[in-house]
């Protein structure tokens, strides 16, 4: 059977409503590749039957196998039985995920073990590796042992179907700082927490949305004893994106991350992206990850991690300066635009298809 020139297959136990799989989806479609998908969510060894099965009916309709982010286990199947080229998107290593980001699994030797050895055989059976930096490709050729030649990096981008600006939105009536995300080491959480009570005696709100847990919780719990700032408001439950895309444009200002912790170094948190297609002033700790995309004073603000002082100051700065916000919105749009809207951010992909 004839197939088109560029056809891909995405395979794997992942979830195609996840934001770098569907990012990476709608850019595909929208440079005319056509996307076919092989997915199973079954728990156990019924999602390699089941995968296996699903997979003869698009034997002869692709070009080139892409194991979605989340589907690093099933990669050793999809080299199996696929004679195209087979290209895995890690945009990080597991370990990353598993130890670094949750602080968990250090104290169990053979976890660990099983955590680098999915590592290894996700990037030895692929042709290709998805990485979402030039840092993380460092890492991944330093740490992993990757070659070179098969790491491509693709930035994550934002789901401009479900983040859209609505400029008939209003702000909330306060001046509004918002933290989103889950709550983790890197996140630096207690950090907003101290900065929020630094500027208490200011007309300034700030709101978390956001949930962890282990010891990044427990950190965020006792910090918000501690300090105890009035004007700060958590909602610790899961919202929908809906809901998540008008806290967003109602909000003034958005926070990114700010410990000191590995991770930062190489990844880019999916609201940097969300901060510049709704134009939303950012604020973040500087580290060579994000410096990857923005520049300080230009598309956003940053500080030194872990300085609630600096953090303060670079808000407050922002608070008292409406044409400082006006000027980086318009520049973070305007990269969004020009590099990371998902037609653009997949250009490296279609490169190797």
């Amino acid at each position: 059977m004839r197939i088109m020139s560029k056809t891909v297959l995405y395979f794997g136990n992942i979830d195609m409503e996840n934001s770098r799989n569907k990012v990476f989806s709608l850019g595909l479609k929208r440079n005319g590749v056509e996307v076919h998908t092989c997915t199973s969510t079954a728990k156990g060894l019924k999602k390699f039957w089941r995968l296996y099965k699903k997979h003869k009916e698009f034997r002869d309709k692709y070009s080139a196998l892409i194991v979605g982010y989340g589907g690093r286990i099933t990669v050793p199947l999809a080299k199996l039985i696929s004679d195209k080229p087979v290209i895995f998107d890690a945009l990080c290593s597991y370990y990353e995920t598993e130890i670094l980001s949750r602080d968990a699994l250090k104290e169990y030797p053979f976890r660990n073990a099983r955590v680098r050895f999915v590592d290894w055989v996700s990037t030895k059976f692929a042709d290709k590796v998805l990485v979402e930096t030039q840092k993380q490709k460092e890492y991944f050729i330093e740490k992993l042992k990757v070659p070179e030649e098969k790491l491509v990096v693709v930035y994550t981008g934002v789901d401009d179907t479900t983040f859209v600006l609505d400029s008939g939105v209003e702000k909330f009536e306060k001046f509004t700082v918002l933290f989103r995300g889950r709550i983790m080491i890197e996140a630096g959480v207690p950090t907003v927490v101290r900065a929020a009570k630094l500027l208490e005696d200011e007309d300034i709100h700030f709101l978390i949305l956001g949930y962890g847990h282990d010891r990044a919780n427990k950190e965020f719990q006792e910090s918000l004893e501690k300090e105890d700032p009035g004007n700060l408001e958590v909602i610790d439950w899961h919202v929908r994106f809906d809901e998540l895309v008008e806290y967003t444009q109602r909000s003034h200002i958005s926070l990114g991350q700010f410990a000191d912790h590995e991770r930062l170094k190489r990844t880019v948190p999916h609201k940097a992206y969300e901060a510049m297609v709704m134009k939303l002033p950012y604020i973040t700790a500087r580290t060579e990850g994000i410096s990857e995309i923005l520049e300080d004073g230009k598309h956003c603000l940053m500080t030194n991690p872990e300085d609630a002082e600096g953090l303060a100051q670079q808000i407050k700065k922002l608070y008292e300066d409406q044409s400082l916000r006006e000027k980086l919105s318009e520049e973070s749009r305007a990269l969004y635009e020009q590099k990371f809207t998902p037609k653009e951010i997949v250009k490296p992909l279609l490169e190797i298809l």
